[in-house]
């Protein structure tokens, strides 16, 4: 599964749920391994918050992707 959007989406009856559920079982599998995983700052952006993650190959185009999405879905309300 990819960042794009079908033109079926539908949100999930219970997005709430259904996030909850997702961070819940991310977090699980995360806690559960011994392989690196990026840290999340703690600084801000103007404080070099992300800066080591943002050098990662497409981050740029990723983070792009999740905002516009983010706030695509409000602006649909």
């Amino acid at each position: 599964m990819g960042f794009g959007r079908s033109s079926r989406y539908r949100p999930p009856a219970d997005a709430r749920a259904k996030a909850i559920a997702e961070t819940s079982a991310f977090l699980s599998w995360a806690l559960s391994t011994d392989r690196p995983l990026p840290r999340i700052p703690r600084r801000p952006v103007s404080k070099g918050g992300f800066s080591e993650m943002m050098r990662r190959p497409l981050a740029g185009k990723i983070v792009a992707h999740w905002w516009s999405q983010a706030l695509e879905r409000i602006a649909d309300r």
